[in-house]
């Protein structure tokens, strides 16, 4: 856990840090340009009531990163304003975003980053959306007093169908950015910030789970998860894919689109829908399913019909979310939780400013094995 010291401090900027924020806000209103002469450094100093030794090191960042030239007897000179890194603020506060503890997927991960955010010294506080859009967007507002180093954010499903929520978070976010944050994404994010997102290679996942009941010799196999979600999509176009290479047609009439937790009975919806789906396509015989509590729904459906081609056990091939499958199947895939909190903390223990995008991280998927 971070020192008392260590939280205590955590409102304070650096103030070299101020500096550089200070010019990067003079860029982003226009009144900096590229070629533009900036303050002199004895103007900074009374402006922003810091030491001349911290302006110098600060324009000496600048002109490192490309952003300032410094001419002799001239003065500096914005060369390439787009070059300018936005500097992380240094409070050793990391703020976790996550609906709920509901699955050993979401607490594999927040042990994992909190485990090692905790040898570095650093405190992580942990806040539950409960899968509210307007609590989501009140916290944001709320923590974004508390100069957050870092923050790690399970959106919620929720909040990415509407689209004036996500643009609500997504002004958030850029805020957040912009002051200092470094802003990771797990699992899903609001379209537009996928470079920042840590995921399972859902694409992937789902052509190896298809590919398994090909192997096994269906024909006729049907999809159920939510495509509804923009970061879910992957996760149909894996099961086309696997679908198409092995000359299987994908009927689009053969699929359980699932609202996950957008109501309370959105698992007996599934389940309902799961069964209109067989008595109009009796001839389906496998499902490849993206989510372990639908996967469920779709066992107990296939239990209770007699003559399967199949056995049930080699019917389903399934993601899944916690330790282990509920059911035997033909295969499964875990949703790393641990893997994607050990990336996250290995970025956040990285010296990256804040604007710094990793790029869209999937984590390849692999069989669960007893």
């Amino acid at each position: 856990m971070a020192s008392e010291n260590n939280v205590a401090n955590s409102g304070k900027l650096n103030l070299s840090h101020q500096v550089l924020r200070h010019i990067s806000q003079k860029i982003k209103d226009g009144t900096l340009k590229k070629g533009d002469k900036l303050p002199t450094n004895r103007e900074l100093v009374e402006e922003l009531g810091v030491s001349i030794l911290t302006v110098q090191r600060s324009m000496k960042q600048l002109e490192a990163q490309g952003v300032v030239s410094c001419r002799r007897r001239l003065g500096t000179f914005l060369e390439n304003p787009k070059a300018m890194s936005s500097p992380k603020i240094q409070s050793g506060l990391i703020g976790l975003f996550t609906p709920e503890i509901f699955s050993d997927f979401h607490t594999d991960l927040l042990i994992e980053l909190e485990n090692s955010m905790m040898n570095e010294g650093k405190l992580v506080s942990i806040n539950f959306t409960h899968s509210k859009p307007d609590r989501e967007l009140t916290l944001l507002r709320s923590l974004a007093r508390q100069r957050l180093e870092s923050l790690v954010y399970f959106t919620s499903p929720l909040v990415i169908i509407s689209e004036s929520h996500c643009r609500k978070v997504s002004d958030w976010i850029n805020r957040y950015i912009e002051e200092g944050t470094f802003v990771l994404f797990a699992d899903i994010c609001p379209p537009g910030f996928e470079s920042r997102l840590i995921s399972l290679d859902n694409e992937k996942a789902t052509e190896m789970l298809t590919n398994k009941l090909i192997q096994q010799g269906h024909e006729k196999i049907a999809f159920v998860g939510a495509t509804h979600l923009p970061t879910n999509e992957a996760r149909y176009d894996g099961y086309k894919i696997a679908m198409e290479k092995a000359g299987l047609k994908v009927d689009h009439e053969c699929f359980v689109d699932v609202h996950i937790i957008e109501s309370k009975d959105w698992q007996d919806r599934v389940e309902a829908d799961v069964r209109m789906l067989m008595k109009k396509h009796p001839e389906i015989t496998g499902f490849v399913v993206d989510n372990g509590p639908s996967a469920v729904r779709v066992h107990k459906v296939m239990s209770e019909i007699d003559d399967l081609k199949f056995e049930v056990k080699d019917s389903i091939a399934s993601l899944f979310e916690v330790a282990e499958p509920p059911f035997a199947a033909s295969a499964w895939i875990q949703i790393p939780g641990r893997e994607m909190g050990q990336v996250a903390s290995e970025l956040l223990m990285e010296d990256h400013p804040a604007n710094y995008e990793p790029g869209h991280i999937k984590i390849r998927p692999k069989f669960w094995t007893s």
